[in-house]
């Protein structure tokens, strides 16, 4: 079978195009909130990560993830950038409010692994929890493997109330 040269252009261009695309993301949200009461919830928030070649480029007002109740979770992930992904981030009053025991919050906002760029910037982030036995984990800005981070910080807090609650915070670590 003899194939043209018109034909054998357009077989790369389909089957190689996408191979090479780079993604790009260009994110504004205004006030965003998940809200829960109740006991065994999950809350998850991923907002403008870039993976593999990606770009994000985010901006964020007034997100929230409140919760009241026993043994639920809060995730939010905002601008990460991963494998050789890049991301700009600014943040604005994001917080994760929980009431209740036993439960658990998580907040990664800028975070570069392996060969990922990111440039944060974030003011009035905050997590706050009332209630026993929970436990709170902030990473802002930390860079692994190969990765760059660029942080700026302004009004970051990690506030609890009630027994035997945990706390951490990282921020513009590289390991």
């Amino acid at each position: 079978m003899k194939l043209s040269k018109l034909t054998l252009a357009v077989i790369a261009a389909t089957t190689f195009g996408t191979a090479f695309a780079q993604s790009t993301s260009q994110v504004t949200l205004f006030g965003a909130s998940q809200n829960q009461s109740g006991a065994l919830n999950s809350q998850t928030a991923n907002i403008g990560n870039a993976s593999g070649s990606g770009r994000s480029n985010v901006t964020v007002f007034g997100a929230s993830q409140n919760q009241s109740g026993a043994l639920n979770s809060q995730t939010a992930n905002i601008g990460n950038a991963s494998g050789a992904g890049r991301s700009t981030v600014t943040v604005f009053g994001t917080s994760q409010n929980q009431s209740g025991a036993l439960n658990a919050q998580r907040l990664n906002v800028g975070n570069a692994a392996g060969a990922g760029v990111s440039n944060v910037t974030a003011f009035g982030t905050s997590q706050n929890q009332s209630g026993a036995l929970n436990s709170q984990t902030m990473n802002l800005g930390n860079a692994s493997g190969a990765g760059r981070s660029n942080v700026t910080s302004f009004g970051t807090s990690q506030n609890q109330s009630g027994a035997l609650n945990g706390q951490t915070m990282n921020v513009g670590n590289a390991n």
